[in-house]
């Protein structure tokens, strides 16, 4: 039995589901997914690729963009002819670095950006980025986005529209809703369909270069939300495991669970016809000199010295093996064998650890397969740690409800469990694992987990049965012992200033020990949680629904 093998109830499922079986005969989508605009598109990529085969011992080639693409792709393929075996890495700890690293690479590119998304927020951030891909289109890029629907809605249905009307661009929806305008009726008549999204993310520029991890696009993921913002990690990629991305996401974009966006929204006439003009979270602020909303994003692109760095070869990239995984594109609908999902090949790769395992999830909800596993670990002498989100800082409660019942198990057996707390930005920042602006709750939102002395998962994996059985994932497995080590060490006393450690006392009560204004602090209840709040969470604990969440 492995810690990362955990299956579904299924009678609840097949009890849930057939609630709504019966009212999904009126669903429809279009007879053709990919219209022949944006199959074009695809060809014209796979002929820049093709045309560099054919003049690889050309240095001076051009694109059939017409721009010379010596800077970027040179710079990188030196290193990879250096290393052609291996893959580089570097993480991106901060938002605003994740922000900029994204700007700043869609301003290099030369040839396509590939980008994939469970969420694309119609913000700032959101908007900013679309308007750098579309100056990289007018520049002569391919820019090909796929996005998951189940966060959008129809004013960012009428900005994707817009952008996808660019010669070069294609906007794709994977597993689309039905309903558009009324989104809440696909829930009566396609929730088994739409209960199952590709929560993949990563983007890949001139198919040299690629970031992946668990930041979406957003505000909150990237350092410029006033109320809340998520403390993340991604990671960016060069050298041979780009490849196994790009062709991930090709699998993902020529599925016909991809749509075109013009085949499923119809323009809104009243609406402005030019893209830029319609972003209208970016014209107001820019237009006013005193604006803040737009000045974290400024100030991150100007301190960046990525594109330097990476021209210089300055980026400190550390070269190793590395495994990208993924589920099948054929996991949301069920259509492929369960042996191909990630969670088993996380299985095959990592086996069981001998020393240490530390996780990082921001949704931990391990089911009692999973703490049985992990207690025969604990009790054979591996050292166990835990972060995850504490009740305050998690933004979804029912998942709490679904860790909680599990953490009196784990401790008794030896595990250790760290909860992030919402006001970790206000404290004091010894680790910098987890640095967020200041003005903001903070919520934990990292998938990452490192086994013994060399191997560390970082993607868009959560430890729970969501990530497990139903939504499509990817990430990769990096055999660095340095990674490991800094990854091991994050997990400690240094991390009171920010976490809550919950300790099990000998009459199996719990307490959860911290550091405020430099003072141990104990509380003998769970912080921030109020009479209403654990009686909601007890009756959530109680329901059969662990499989969804």
């Amino acid at each position: 039995m492995s810690m990362f093998s955990i299956e579904p109830s299924n009678l609840s499922l097949s009890l849930t589901l057939g609630l709504s079986l019966g009212l999904s005969g009126c669903q429809s989508l279009p007879k053709q997914p990919h219209l022949p605009d944006s199959l074009a598109l695809s060809e014209r990529v796979e002929a820049l690729y093709q045309q560099d085969s054919s003049q690889k011992d050309d240095t001076n080639a051009i694109d059939t963009t017409g721009i010379n693409n010596t800077d970027l792709v040179g710079a990188i393929s030196e290193q990879n002819d250096i290393h052609p075996e291996l893959s580089g890495y570097h993480p991106i700890v901060t938002g605003a670095n994740a922000f900029a690293s994204r700007s700043i690479l869609t301003d290099m590119a030369t040839r396509n950006i590939d980008a994939q998304y469970y969420i694309w927020h119609d913000d700032q951030a959101g908007q900013l980025l679309l308007r750098d891909l579309w100056r990289a289109a007018e520049r002569g890029v391919i820019v090909r986005l796929l996005l998951d629907d189940f966060n959008n809605n129809a004013e960012l249905d009428q900005h994707l529209l817009r952008f996808s009307s660019h010669p070069n661009i294609a906007v794709r929806i994977i597993n689309p809703m039905v309903h558009r305008k009324f989104q809440t009726l696909n829930y009566v008549t396609g929730l088994p369909r739409i209960n199952r999204r590709m929560h993949n993310k990563s983007m890949t520029f001139d198919k040299q270069i690629t970031i992946i991890g668990g930041r979406n696009i957003g505000n909150e993921y990237l350092s410029n939300d006033q109320s809340s913002q998520f403390a993340d990690l991604d990671v960016l990629l060069i050298g041979k495991v780009v490849a196994d991305i790009d062709n991930s996401f090709a699998s993902y974009w020529s599925s016909p669970l991809s749509f075109d966006i013009e085949t499923l929204v119809k323009p809104d006439r009243t609406a402005p016809s030019d893209f830029l003009e319609g972003l209208d979270k970016l014209d107001k602020e820019e237009k006013s000199e005193d604006s803040e909303g737009l000045t974290v994003y400024r100030n991150a692109i100007e301190e960046s010295t990525i594109d330097k760095d990476l021209l210089n070869k300055q980026v400190p990239f550390r070269w190793t093996d590395m495994q990208f995984l993924s589920d099948d594109v054929g996991k949301l609908t069920k259509s492929v064998s369960s042996e191909t999902n990630l969670v088993h090949q996380l299985r095959t790769l990592l086996g069981s650890p001998t020393k240490q395992l530390t996780i990082i999830s921001s949704y931990f909800v391990p089911t009692k397969d999973g703490v049985d596993t992990l207690i025969e670990l604990a009790e054979a002498g591996i050292d166990i740690k835990i972060l995850t989100n504490s009740f305050d800082a998690t933004d979804v409660t029912a998942v709490h409800s679904g860790y909680i019942q599990w953490r009196p198990s784990l401790l008794r057996a030896g595990v250790k469990i760290y909860e992030l707390k919402s006001t970790a930005s206000e404290e004091k920042r010894e680790n910098k694992l987890w640095r967020a602006r200041s003005q903001s709750s903070t919520s934990l939102h990292a998938k990452t987990f490192a086994v013994d002395d060399y191997q560390v998962f970082i993607g868009s994996y959560n430890v729970d049965p969501r990530s497990a059985n139903i939504n499509t994932e990817m990430g990769v497995i990096i055999n660095d012992d340095q990674l490991a080590t800094q990854l091991h060490g994050a997990l400690s006393d240094n991390l009171l200033t920010q976490a809550y450690e919950v300790k099990l006392l000998d009459n199996g009560k719990l307490q959860w020990i911290t550091m405020e204004n430099d003072k141990k602090v104990v509380y003998d209840s769970e912080p921030r949680v109020d009479v209403s709040d654990h009686i909601w969470l007890t009756i959530m604990s109680w329901l059969p629904i662990d499989w969804l969440l």
